[in-house]
Order: structure tokens, then sequence, then C-alpha cells
């Protein structure tokens, strides 16, 4: 998967997990962290069990595993290189 339909993937994983309070097409355009778009701990849970189970990664629930998920760039940029 290219670095693109990653970021892709997770805009639309962002948009399931957020139950569409944050879109797709809204993850993909801004640089906000996406707390500021109304992403919530529920939706950051969720968001981080999709993320593990589609790309077999394990997220740790500490500050840093927290905040890589609210990074839609900073998120993909992970996945990429691993």
């Amino acid at each position: 998967m290219t670095d693109l339909a990653t970021k892709q993937r997770l805009a639309e994983l962002v948009a399931e997990a957020s139950d569409g309070a944050i879109t797709a097409a809204q993850a993909l355009s801004t640089r906000l962290p996406l707390t500021d778009l109304g992403l919530t701990s529920l939706s950051r849970m969720r968001l981080i069990d999709a993320v593990e189970d589609e790309y077999g990664v394990d997220i740790e629930l500490d500050g840093a595993g927290w905040d890589l998920v609210d990074d839609l760039d900073a998120l993909s940029a992970h996945l990429a290189a691993r």
C-alpha cells in the first residue's frame, strides 16, 4: 500500500471510528489534530482497535501511542516506516 493509499484508508477508519462525526475528506484536508475536529476518546479507542486489526500493529495507550492517533500524517508515516 502506498503512503497516499495508507493515509486515505486511515481517513476512512477515522470516519468509521467517529461514526461520521469526522468525514474522511475532513481528516485528509486538515493539519489540525483529529481531536480538534471532534475525535472523542471513545472514537480514538475505536480507531486504535481498527488500525491494530487492519495493519497488524500494536499501538501503546501511553502518551506517545495515544498522541500518534491524533495526527493522521504521523500515523500514516509510522505505518509506512514499519
